[in-house]
């Protein structure tokens, strides 16, 4: 469950011994991993939230949003999947909306889709971020993101 995870890594994090973890290479998986879709202070993807800053927030604040990703999903970052009359499917973030279309927001970029022409229009309480994530790495580079995540950067 998610809750163990979170317990398991962050007793390893916290008994990690400083020397034996970069933030360095936390950097180099970052920017590997995460600038996909999240930006550092303006630099990165705009998909999820930008994390410059969010260091301060402590390294639960992480655990928890990386492990478990769809337990608080702010409205802004919620999957709208969008069913048009022709068949096909847009699905993103909604970046804007104005009376006669939507704007959708994907690793692709931004998608206009007419009103015109949409047939279904579901919003989910889903975040496009993919569980997983820390699990899937070795421990050693997990425990090295966080590190960095969690240094002033």
């Amino acid at each position: 469950s998610a809750k163990v995870t979170i317990a398991k890594l962050k007793k390893a994090y916290s008994e990690a011994p400083l020397w034996a973890f970069s933030a360095d290479h936390g950097k180099d998986i970052f920017l590997r991993t995460c600038t996909v879709c999240h930006s550092l202070n303006g630099v990165g993807g705009k998909i999820g939230p930008d994390l410059g800053g969010s260091w301060r927030n402590g390294v639960d604040y992480f655990l928890e949003n990386i492990i478990d990703p769809n337990a608080v999903v702010g409205e802004d970052y919620q999957l709208h999947v969008i069913t048009k009359t022709d068949g096909s499917v847009v699905s993103g973030l909604l970046e804007k909306e104005s009376d006669t279309s939507i704007l959708i927001r994907s690793l692709a970029g931004s998608t206009p889709v007419p009103k015109s022409e949409i047939k279904d229009h579901q919003k989910l309480a889903q975040s496009m971020m993919p569980p997983g994530l820390l699990e899937s790495m070795p421990e050693k580079d997990a425990i090295d993101l966080l590190k960095f995540l969690t240094s002033k950067n």
